[in-house]
């Protein structure tokens, strides 16, 4: 069993996880004043609700770029051409309540089909083969 590796590529949405994780991260988006905060939020497409969950949610950049793979999308082509879609993809996939089993599917080698049944994404990844 191997483990996705993360892709090289990152949107906004991954990029804003990896900036705000670590120590206080959730903290640091507070501070901001309320209008640089909605705005900062909104350019990741979250909100107040849902931006505590994007923020813990440090599966998105091995899951994702493995199910993206697996569902025949390049992700680079996506990030280049459709960054807003890759955000929308990272969000949808940090949200995602099956995460572990995402995991677990993905390290057996299921296939397309199998991991459709699951993925909240799946209709998005199959539409931009």
């Amino acid at each position: 069993m191997t483990t996705p590796a993360p892709a090289p590529h990152e949107g906004l949405c991954a990029k804003l996880l990896r900036g705000w994780r670590g120590a206080r991260s959730l903290d640091a988006l507070q501070a901001l004043a309320p209008h640089d905060r909605d705005r900062v939020l909104a350019d990741a497409g979250l909100t107040d609700l849902t931006a505590p969950a994007v923020l813990r949610a440090g599966h998105v950049t091995a899951l994702l770029p493995a199910a993206m793979a697996l569902h025949g999308v390049n992700g680079a082509v996506v990030e280049q051409d459709r960054p807003d879609l890759l955000n929308d993809l990272q969000r949808v996939c940090a949200l995602c309540r099956s995460a572990r089993t995402c995991r677990h599917l993905l390290a057996e080698g299921c296939t397309q089909p199998e991991h459709a049944l699951l993925c909240p994404n799946a209709d998005t990844l199959d539409a931009l083969r």
